[in-house]
């Protein structure tokens, strides 16, 4: 059952790389039944693994049919359970059973008590145990609109389940990505664990119209917000998050925001919700926008017209004053100047906003060439090596500030 993974002396074809950490130590039960989405078990497997995950696994009769053990095993790095058996490996108790796909069949099972197989056997012993069972429907729209498919979710979720369901696509319920599905599950088994907290994560660039064609933008794509947040999300935390105007792809944020007017209002409007514990402002804000965007394009052909600009609204200054016990880590970004002078300059940014943190980059060592940042506190300076690196330091205070 474990995962033999790429850094562990000789490589083999079903070796996967490891990407994080959210799943190590935890043994994952991957139940697999007999929808079509069985065909993605290969890759959700593999996903699991890169992020540390050991894994067992059961297949149904039906999920054979559409994709065979042989491929499963590999994938799993284990053996495959595909009938009764003297030793009953469903009745090891896991970390998770994760059911994915999971039937309209397979839930009507759960919600009668019916236990006529090893997969069903699993899913009763992990309930049984206490243990976190997710569940990812996969079907489609006919079927899930079904009143009795929609009563057999709420039974399962009044059960304690975890779901996981995909919005309408090609009237079906698809079964979300392996990098969602092991992104939720890692979240849901890590929630229990010591000092989580309420975290709003706010990255991207902002923009301002210059006229109705034209903006003036900050740069900035997102990337750093995105990795944190997910980080933060694996690691049990509740996270909300609001993106400004993305370079990037993966983004899965709960508010866009493309001005910083409209970023204030997001602010808001998670305000309005929940009070969160710590703010991650990883935004790259305007701090100056034009005063008066004209509400007609400026014509190529005639010369450029002088363009004033007046203050943004100050971002950390409205979030402190509305959550003033919320701790605030901040993002302070700098060229041309030496560590010492960054540091500095940190420190001065940390004074003036309150913040209780910030990380401190140079732009010409965002490529690589030099340290990714410098996490700026009252105790002191911390060199970060990469985002990965980050991402540990940043949940890392997170948690202390939380005991």
């Amino acid at each position: 059952m474990k995962a033999n993974n790429v850094g562990r002396g000789h490589v083999r074809d079903s070796d996967v790389l490891l990407a994080g950490d959210s799943l190590k130590g935890k043994l994952v039960h991957l139940v697999v039944t007999g929808g079509i989405a069985a065909v993605e078990t290969v890759r959700l497997a593999r996903e699991l693994r890169r992020h540390g995950a050991e894994i067992m696994v059961t297949m149904t009769s039906e999920a054979t049919k559409i994709i065979t053990p042989l491929a499963v095993g590999w994938s799993t790095n284990c053996a495959v359970n595909t009938g009764w058996s003297s030793d009953l490996p469903a009745l090891d108790t896991p970390d998770i059973v994760l059911v994915a796909p999971a039937t309209r069949n397979t839930l009507s099972k759960i919600c009668a008590g019916v236990m006529d197989d090893p997969a069903m056997m699993a899913i009763t012993a992990a309930s049984g145990a206490g243990k976190t069972i997710i569940l990812v429907p996969s079907m489609h729209d006919d079927l899930f609109d079904d009143a009795v498919t929609g009563d057999m979710i709420e039974t399962t979720k009044s059960m304690g389940y975890k779901i996981l369901i995909s919005p309408s696509e090609e009237g079906r319920r698809k079964q979300p990505s392996p990098t969602k599905i092991v992104r939720f599950a890692a979240a849901k088994v890590n929630e229990n664990l010591p000092n989580r907290a309420n975290i709003a994560v706010i990255y991207g660039a902002t923009e301002s119209p210059i006229d109705p064609v034209r903006v003036i933008s900050n740069k900035s794509s997102g990337k750093t917000g995105i990795h944190i947040s997910d980080y933060l999300e694996r690691r049990g935390h509740d996270v909300t998050r609001i993106s400004g105007v993305l370079e990037t792809s993966g983004n899965h944020s709960d508010l866009t925001a493309r001005t910083p007017q409209e970023m204030m209002e997001a602010v808001r409007e998670v305000m309005s919700k929940s009070m969160p514990d710590v703010w991650v402002i990883a935004a790259a804000i305007l701090d100056f926008q034009p005063a008066n965007p004209l509400t007609e394009k400026i014509s190529s052909n005639e010369p450029p017209p002088s363009i004033d600009l007046k203050p943004s609204p100050r971002l950390i200054e409205s979030i402190r004053s509305a959550n003033p016990g919320a701790k605030i880590i901040s993002f302070k970004l700098e060229s041309g100047i030496g560590i010492e002078e960054l540091v500095t300059r940190a420190r001065s940014h940390m004074k003036r906003y309150e913040s209780d943190a910030v990380i401190a980059n140079l732009l010409e060592n965002l490529d690589g060439r030099g340290p990714r940042a410098h996490l700026v506190t009252l105790d002191g300076a911390n060199e970060i090596s990469d985002l990965e690196h980050l991402s540990k330091s940043i949940e890392s205070i997170v948690s202390s500030w939380m005991e």
